[in-house]
């Protein structure tokens, strides 16, 4: 008996099918780590996936008592140079980790020398062997703060846009260009982008693009709104119009816009997360709202238990599955706080609709244990309900569901798109013409066996949708289907 799909001989005409998972809230939690840097803002951070490094910051004017260096492990922080050891007094600095190379990047900020208004230019990394190191790039941009961050690109190098910049003058702008360093120099992307500051940047690698949020537009006014892109491909900025814009929670609040929140890229629900800011209110009080951007639009996912904070920075450590945020201001009073976003990992579900058999059975997909991208079983796919003593397979994509009619009158729906993965075919056992057949697959152990599968190799973050046929001579194209599972990989 034939198991193929035959899925190459359909026409398919998919319409879209969101495949995001549901925004999901949980709160800002303060932690009380033994040991703490001092009270500061706008201090850069950055991570290797595994701790959270910190570097710099200031208090009011001044920047020379926090120019030291921190790393946490999500339950301590621990200094790993010595105020003054490393590059030198700055706020507001880019800072990224080059994954490619496995160096920490450190450009610009304000505070050089401890002298307020004395902007840095000079680039520096770091790496736990060799310490810190000044680099000598042959071109450099005008040295600047409030760039929002820095971010690691893959293929591209540590880049930031825009900022408070100074030119050779000493006149200060805010800037439209984006810059990448690539481990020797300085290299101008683009000067078409927003002319913006004191936002946020984020790099989506399931995208490869940088979403920026926030800030201010040179010769504009009050905190922005606007959400803009980056496509790394095309090297081209562009607007994206969004129906809701985050707001502050600040009494008074006149308008949307944001300015100098904290933000992150969530790989395992695909979303930029911005929390906190400077709202349109008068005032320099911090919002404690908490917004998630799903490529689209922007939800507000904020919990009342939250804490308000500006000037503050955040990264998802992969190695741990939670974000952090390190220090800032809150109440006009500097913080040496230390929050969490514990945002659990997205719910196995089921969705489309499964077909009836000839008797009447109507399979039920499932999935149970977790499904983490570096483990090599422990992710099992059931179906039930089927019908007994029949042949048939469940197989898999990554490109998204569907919800195409399987035939002309069939009560069955294609809900993964193709491509599609097999898995190897099994008899439903129980009995014939009752609803007691059932599938299962260990998804995992089939990867592990199979290598070269479709999706490999696997990462966090990643969605898959999963689905059962099976044999039932007598319906419509001889074979039905069950509903649609899917599922999103954990570290």
């Amino acid at each position: 008996m034939k198991t193929a799909l035959h899925l190459a001989s359909l026409a398919l005409a998919v319409g879209a099918v969101a495949t995001s998972a549901t925004a999901q809230v949980a709160p800002w939690t303060q932690l009380f780590p033994s040991n703490s840097p001092s009270s500061r803002e706008r201090p850069a951070t950055a991570t290797d996936g595994n701790v959270l490094y910190m570097y710099g910051g200031q208090s009011g004017t001044t920047t020379s008592t926090y120019a030291n260096f921190w790393s946490f492990d999500g339950s301590n922080w621990t200094q790993l140079s010595a105020t003054g050891a490393a590059c030198g007094p700055r706020a507001g600095a880019v800072m990224a980790w080059d994954t490619a190379r496995g160096k920490l990047v450190v450009f610009g900020g304000n505070g050089a020398g401890g002298v307020w208004t004395a902007y840095e230019t000079t680039t520096w990394e770091w790496d736990a062997v060799n310490g810190w190191a000044q680099m000598a790039p042959a071109t450099v941009p005008d040295g600047r703060w409030l760039t929002g961050g820095g971010a690691y690109v893959p293929g591209v190098g540590v880049v930031f846009h825009g900022g408070n910049a100074k030119d050779s003058l000493g006149a200060t702008y805010i800037s439209n260009e984006t810059w990448a360093w690539n481990g020797t120099n300085w290299n101008l992307l683009t000067n078409s982008g927003p002319a913006i500051q004191n936002g946020a940047l984020v790099y989506r690698a399931t995208s490869h693009d940088l979403i920026y949020f926030g800030g201010v537009l040179s010769g504009g006014t009050g905190s922005g709104a606007a959400t803009y892109r980056y496509d790394v491909s095309a090297n081209t900025w562009s607007l994206i119009p969004t129906a809701t814009l985050p707001t502050s929670d600040v009494a008074g609040t006149t308008g949307p816009g944001l300015l100098a929140p904290s933000a992150y890229f969530h790989p395992l629900t695909g979303k930029v997360v911005v929390h906190g800011g400077q709202g349109n209110h008068g005032t320099s009080q911090a919002s404690k709202k908490t917004w998630e951007f799903n490529g689209v639009d922007w939800t507000d996912v904020s919990d009342a238990a939250s804490s308000s904070i500006r000037n503050s920075s955040a990264q998802f450590v992969a190695s741990l599955g939670k974000a952090f945020s390190s220090c800032g201001n809150s109440a006009n009073v500097v913080r040496n706080w230390t929050l969490q976003h514990d945002v659990p990992p997205p719910a196995v579900i089921a969705y489309c609709t499964a077909g009836t058999s000839t008797n009447g059975c109507v399979p039920s997909i499932s999935g149970v244990g977790a499904p983490s991208a570096s483990a090599a079983s422990g992710f099992t796919i059931d179906v039930a309900n089927i019908e007994g003593q029949k042949q048939g397979l469940i197989f898999y994509g990554v490109a998204g569901q569907a919800a195409t009619p399987w035939a002309p009158s069939s009560s069955s729906f294609l809900c993964v798109k193709s491509p599609t993965q097999r898995l190897p075919a099994q008899s439903s056992g129980g009995t014939a013409g009752a609803c007691d057949g059932a599938f299962s697959q260990d998804w995992l152990a089939f990867i592990a066996a199979n290598p070269s599968a479709l999706g490999t190799p696997l990462s966090a973050g990643q969605v898959v949708n999963a689905q059962a046929w099976y044999r039932d001579p007598p319906a419509v194209k001889t074979t039905n289907l069950s509903n649609g599972l899917e599922f999103t990989l954990t570290p």
